[in-house]
């Protein structure tokens, strides 16, 4: 076991070299993993495509391995040859949901290779992994951020393609959430089954779902950016299925929020207003892929910021004072509450010692005046308004 930092990075800048040395193998193999993904959902790919395809895998393991060189920061841009990529799927029309997806996939050829060219670099079995541990932190989050670069690219290149049914579409789910009757031809939507609505960031992640859901799809792009779309069928879906398909999205770059189920007009207005709701405050507290009905109390209590704020004051009392001392034992608290009252894990969260977290929880337990446990769902819910609702948020 390594303790020195900068030893074990030099031991991860070892293994890059020797992996660099034989990248258009490590390519080649990555290739073939997003071509055959390409080829199940549309077909064999034109040459341009193909050889689009290959310049963007290259750069994309070429930045992973210069940014385990360099321990750079995750991309805030789409690598060039990917958004060139991005261009030509959405001008063939292609189903891109499921290239996206592979990024992700793609990423285990990567960290296989990785460790195969580690042991045989290193000696030392607890050293290599060491190594390996060190470089998998480092570029935690790489697939899934540029997964989420290359979706909204490719959203955006179709959105250029489509514009003028896009608009009449736009048009028509408006008036349906006014209430007024709609032609179900112009959306080519049933509005009288049954409907999940859903608020997402990039489009091609809802043929994702619509293709686990079995679903029909409606989308349209949302007057203020992002996508609203529904999921309909003449059935309900099953709520294990529903908290399963919003489990499956947690982990990914794209932020999605669901509506609850519901039937007919009504329920198709009902559910999109329940997903933006859940969708604010996905954005709000930083998660992924959240439930309307995860959040029911939540939203509820937002719903009237006076009506918030005494709550808060009621719950939190001092707690809620905005000094940097109070936002620490705030974020402790919560992230305490958020781990089923685990001090190990709120202190590996928070990265502090236990006596650290014991000492900072018995604090806000003087300031609540009673036991967190007590009334650990009000307060969660207290710290988690009290963080939406504060300025800047």
């Amino acid at each position: 076991m390594l303790d020195d930092r900068g030893a074990v990075w030099a031991l991860v800048a070892e293994v890059v070299d020797a992996l660099a040395a034989e990248v258009d193998v490590l390519v080649a193999s990555i290739e073939d993993r997003v071509l055959a993904r390409l080829q199940a959902t549309n077909g064999e790919p034109a040459p341009a495509l193909h050889e689009a395809l290959r310049r963007a895998v290259s750069a994309a393991v070429r930045d992973a391995l210069a940014r385990l060189r360099s321990q750079a920061e995750l991309p805030q841009e789409l690598l060039p040859d990917l958004g060139e990529l991005a261009g030509l799927c959405a001008s063939s029309g292609c189903e891109v949901a499921g290239l996206a997806d592979v990024w992700l996939v793609s990423q285990e050829v990567f960290w296989d290779r990785f460790q195969v060219v580690a042991e045989q670099t290193l000696a030392d079995t607890a050293l290599c992994w060491d190594v390996i541990k060190a470089a998998r932190l480092r570029l935690s989050g790489h697939a899934a951020r540029l997964s989420g670069l290359f979706l909204r690219a490719c959203e955006r290149e179709s959105a250029r393609g489509n514009g003028a049914d896009e608009d009449s579409r736009l048009q028509a789910v408006l008036r349906a959430l006014d209430g007024q009757w709609v032609d179900p031809g112009e959306l080519g939507y049933d509005l009288a089954g049954h409907h999940i609505a859903v608020v997402a960031e990039a489009s091609p992640l809802l043929d994702t779902v619509a293709r686990r859901t079995k679903r029909q799809l409606l989308r349209v792009q949302a007057p203020d950016g992002g996508i609203w779309g529904w999921l309909g069928g003449q059935t309900r879906i099953p709520e294990g299925d529903l908290d399963a398909l919003i489990a499956s999205h947690r982990p990914s770059d794209v932020r999605v929020a669901f509506g609850e189920p519901a039937e007919g007009i009504a329920g198709f207005r009902i559910s999109h207003q329940q997903a933006l709701e859940a969708s604010a405050v996905a954005v709000a507290t930083n998660q992924r892929a959240v439930r309307f009905a995860d959040f029911r109390l939540l939203i509820a209590v937002l719903r009237d910021s006076d009506l918030a704020k005494e709550f808060i004051e009621r719950e939190l009392g001092e707690l809620a004072r905005p000094s940097e001392r109070m936002r620490e034992l705030r974020e402790t608290l919560r992230a305490y509450l958020e781990h089923s009252q685990s001090v190990s894990a709120t202190a590996a969260l928070r990265r502090r010692d236990r006596k650290t977290i014991e000492r900072q929880l018995r604090s806000a337990e003087k300031l609540i005046h009673h036991r967190v446990s007590d009334r650990s769902d009000e307060v969660l819910i207290a710290l988690r308004v009290s963080e939406i609702l504060r300025p800047g948020a």
